[in-house]
């Protein structure tokens, strides 16, 4: 069991490195990733957020290491934490999808415009919610509940990912590929390094990976519809 446990601390340091450099001029000089200020308007919620973000991926660490060296107890006792953490991640992460859409019209991201990459927004946070409850729904079923909080700390890493120029200069500037690329191979290695740990497929984290991609690659085509445009346009007017 101790490189099985060994592997999620792994993995939640992956994440927090990640999450450093993808963010490091927000951490370090409370700026945008190219330099620029924050927006007044939307500085408090996008505090709030990141915040979240942060806060997570230190949890999700932070458990791992407890499970590593058998505190059990206390890895109980913070896992409440959990459902704090991520309802704010939930609440935040739309308002600062919508209201940084109407404060910048007209910015593309990876060549999606505002409204197009609103969906995505959306779906990665609905994937999040749903990694997250199943996750805490099986709380007492390691086998279930390790996956699927990893599979939560994946989906939202693509914010970290698509802010660091190297893994720009890998994956490019172009769509699904910029975007969720890093973190599909990302999640495949993990996978991969499971089953050589392991002698075995992790279903569970096999059949979540799975969900990602295909729910990933369905919603980047749903955002480039009229129909998803039309719907967009009505959101943000509210």
């Amino acid at each position: 069991m101790k490189p099985e446990r060994l592997f999620y601390s792994a993995a939640g340091a992956i994440f927090l490195i990640l999450t450093v450099l993808g963010f490091q001029h927000y951490i370090f000089q409370g700026k945008h990733f190219d330099g620029t200020p924050i927006d007044p308007s939307i500085l408090a919620t996008v505090v709030v957020h990141s915040s979240a973000i942060f806060a997570w991926y230190l949890l999700f660490f932070a458990q791992s290491l407890l499970i590593s060296i058998q505190n059990r107890r206390l890895h109980m006792k913070l896992g409440w934490s959990v459902l704090v953490i991520s309802s704010t991640i939930a609440v935040t992460g739309p308002l600062v999808a919508i209201r940084s859409t109407r404060l910048y019209p007209d910015a593309a991201v990876f060549d999606w415009s505002g409204r197009q990459f609103l969906l995505i927004m959306f779906t990665e946070i609905a994937m999040y919610l749903t990694f997250v409850t199943i996750g805490v729904v099986n709380r007492k079923r390691p086998r279930i509940h390790r996956p699927m909080m990893l599979l939560a700390s994946l989906v939202i890493l693509t914010g970290a990912t698509g802010r660091i120029p190297l893994v720009n200069s890998i994956f490019g500037l172009h769509q699904w590929v910029a975007l969720f690329g890093p973190v599909v191979c990302l999640g495949a290695l993990l996978l991969l390094v499971r089953l050589a740990m392991t002698r075995r497929l992790d279903r569970e984290f096999a059949a979540g990976y799975a969900a990602l991609v295909v729910v990933t690659l369905v919603a980047a085509r749903l955002a480039e519809t009229g129909v998803w445009v039309n719907w967009a346009g009505m959101i943000l007017k509210q």
